[in-house]
């Protein structure tokens, strides 16, 4: 046994396809040597902008050879006369075998012709050859391409192609190269070929050749030195995932380096600036202790140099013309307020069928006489807010930085005068931005968001703009889900049908007939979801929301309160005597309520059902209509005793009609009762 190494070089890949790539190389081919029985321990992917490369420790050189028994033709048809027939002829030349290596076997089904064989390992050099080739087809790249006059295709052209298994070169071939021990370093601090003495040694020498091939390592490399030099200037690195994924990607043997800007940019949002140094320029910004930007950046480049001065010099002169633009953006729309661009928005199409956006505001501020009592939001308020949240899209440093919408809104209308829940809806009715992310800190800034999604949902739901698998352009899923999460979280008592109602009201019928059901339907999924997630089991989910619940908060309590129920000794008789009872009433055709009369009851214990019934039922009533769901759960519980002698010792089905319909209809009235807050017969409760 002993290590293997395949690693495939190439010029330089777009940034952050190496580690995708480099990780279904070592998987795949892992997976491949294991159903070979060639390979076991687990598969390490080694990645950098130059190269790919799987690291599988303890592969074997050969299969071992293999008994296999082929089954041939029934014994009847294999001989004709005590001659073989073509039938047993034609498996003999199949197999490679002759008649003397014939032997019969007796099944059920009679006596077969059966050969026995030794196949040859195949070696793993053979294996290796055959897999990789479709390996590298399934790679996860966006677009191919060809080079030179080679026929081959990868994501860019390949250099070199290096293949070990332990200290010995494993011969294999593909993309037009022949495998070898060489690899390379870095392209300008270690150019020349590396050879490598075994697989175990590629990290060490490439490390001396200035990469670092291990991809958790260079990150955590960067992070290191990002946050020393932070340090130095006295400040904390603005460390995003993403950016620090993404600069792991472009360097072999990443060098962290500072550089400054002058202070005077410091006066344009500070959100705009990171935004134009990460996106642009792949800098990590600089905060101080108060959380302001500082006038300094940290790059990390792909090499050593001998004159970092240099480097930092002609960063800092890059910057500085990107910034320059992004403030005389920042000047030209300090020229007008923010209310000056609300004509403009008559030009910016939110979508076809729904309008523009100054369509979209008018209608979201039609909702603001449903939604203002509940979120306690002050109507004046919410009314500016509405009309003021879509204004930055126009303004010139939005257009430059897209995602500096909401933003640019908070700084203007803070900067215009209006008050700080104005303000912090222009930014916050774009939350939750991410799964699990903020939801907005204010009721003005709840109501504009509100109004905003249930627009979207309604009016690109309401053309059968329905979002599948992957696909969800106006990210419905998102904007659905940022409604329930704010009405749960923020404790908002309002039902999802009524501001469903008061948002297709807005359309005034110009969509035609909207599937308000289907809209409904929608939110229960995001509901259901988001329950799950919560850790509310999917039977508890299914009992409460096949209720038809549309209301999330409500929703909620009630799932709490079936799961504290669920987990009492009284829950699984009491579900499965509302199924048996639903069951019966179902079979019996009933869907009227059956009046139940005191004088038709004679048995001992179905008078005791009714007493307890008449007993609970008032305080349960009072219970649900206060949304006490686990008071009401408890109370329904001292049923089970009643309930299960009952069922013990009393028959429906009698011959008596006035008997019978009056014992259905005490059962019908414990069905109703213990269905209300959820369908318990839904739980799924062991025992």
């Amino acid at each position: 046994m002993n290590d293997l190494l395949i690693e495939i070089g190439c010029e330089e890949l777009p940034a952050g396809s190496a580690v995708g790539m480099a990780k279904h190389l070592a998987e795949s081919l892992h997976a491949k040597l294991q159903d070979a029985g060639l390979a076991s321990g687990p598969a390490q992917y080694f990645g950098t902008p130059r190269r790919i490369a799987a690291y599988l420790p303890g592969v074997i050189a050969q299969q071992e050879d293999q008994q296999v028994e082929r089954k041939g033709p029934a014994v009847a048809a294999a001989f004709k006369d005590g001659e073989p027939t073509k039938a047993l002829l034609g498996f003999l030349k199949g197999a490679g075998a002759t008649v003397d290596d014939i032997t019969e076997v007796e099944t059920p089904k009679g006596a077969w012709v059966m050969v026995r064989q030794t196949k040859s390992g195949e070696s793993l050099q053979a294996v290796v050859n055959t897999v990789l080739p479709d390996i590298l087809k399934t790679l996860p790249v966006p677009k191919r391409m060809r080079w030179s006059d080679q026929p081959h295709e990868f994501l860019r052209p390949v250099v070199w192609l290096t293949a070990m298994h332990g200290k010995q070169v494993l011969p294999v071939s593909v993309l037009g190269l022949q495998a070898s021990n060489t690899t390379l370093g870095h392209r300008f601090h270690a150019p020349d070929p590396i050879p490598l003495a075994s697989a175990s040694d590629y990290l060490s020498a490439l490390e001396k050749a200035y990469v670092l091939a291990d991809i958790d390592v260079r990150r955590a490399r960067i992070v290191e030195q990002v946050q020393a030099i932070a340090k130095e200037f006295g400040g904390s690195p603005v460390m995003d995932e993403a950016l620090v994924d993404e600069v792991n990607s472009l360097v072999e043997w990443p060098v962290a380096l500072g550089g400054r800007f002058e202070d005077v940019y410091l006066e344009i949002p500070k959100e705009a600036l990171i935004q134009t140094m990460q996106e642009n320029q792949r800098y990590f910004a600089l905060l101080d202790a108060t959380g302001q930007l500082m006038p300094a950046f940290i790059t990390v480049a792909n090499i050593e140099s001998k004159s970092p001065e240099t480097v930092i010099d002609g960063n800092e002169r890059v910057i500085r013309p990107r910034f320059a633009d992004t403030k005389f953006f920042w000047d030209q729309d300090k020229l007008s307020k923010l209310a000056d661009h609300q004509p403009a928005l008559n030009d910016v199409l939110f979508q076809k069928k729904l309008g523009s956006v100054a369509d979209k505001t008018q209608r979201m501020a039609q909702l603001i006489p449903l939604l203002a009592p509940v979120l306690g939001a002050d109507p004046v308020e919410s009314a500016t807010a509405v009309s003021l949240c879509k204004c930055d899209l126009t303004t010139e440093i939005v257009k430059e930085l897209a995602k500096m919408q909401g933003i640019c809104g908070r700084y203007y209308a803070t900067r215009d005068g209006h008050s700080k829940n104005i303000a912090d809806a222009m930014e916050e009715h774009y939350f939750p931005k991410q799964a699990g992310g903020r939801l907005p800190s204010n009721p003005v800034a709840e109501l504009v968001a509100m109004a905003d999604k249930t627009d979207t949902l309604v009016g690109i739901y309401g053309q059968g703009l329905v979002p599948s698998g992957t696909k969800d352009p106006f990210a419905l899923r998102r904007a659905t889900l940022g409604v329930v999460r704010t009405l749960i979280e923020h404790e908002r008592n309002l039902d999802m049908a009524d501001l469903i109602d008061a948002s297709i009201a807005t359309y005034k019928g110009s969509l035609g007939d909207i599937d308000r059901a289907g809209i409904l339907g929608y939110v229960a999924e995001r509901l259901r979801g988001y329950a799950q997630d919560q850790g509310i089991s999917a039977d508890v989910v299914d009992a409460v929301l096949v209720k038809g619940v549309t209301h999330p908060l409500d929703a909620m309590a009630r799932m709490h309160a079936i799961s504290s129920f669920r987990r009492e000794p009284a829950a699984a008789s009491l579900s499965a005597a509302v199924k048996r009872i639903g069951n019966l009433l179902k079979k019996q055709g009933i869907d009227g309520e059956l009046n139940v009369s005191e004088s038709l009851l004679q048995e001992d214990d179905e008078k005791a059902l009714f007493a307890s019934l008449e007993k609970v039922t008032p305080g349960v009533q009072t219970q649900l209509e206060t949304r006490q769901y686990a008071e009401a759960m408890g109370s329904m519980s001292s049923l089970k005793e009643p309930v299960d002698a009952f069922f013990d010792h009393v028959m429906v089905m009698v011959d008596d009609e006035q008997v019978k319909n009056n014992r259905l209809g005490l059962l019908q009235r414990v069905h109703s009762l213990c269905s209300d807050v959820a369908d318990i017969s839904q739980l799924q409760i062991k025992g």
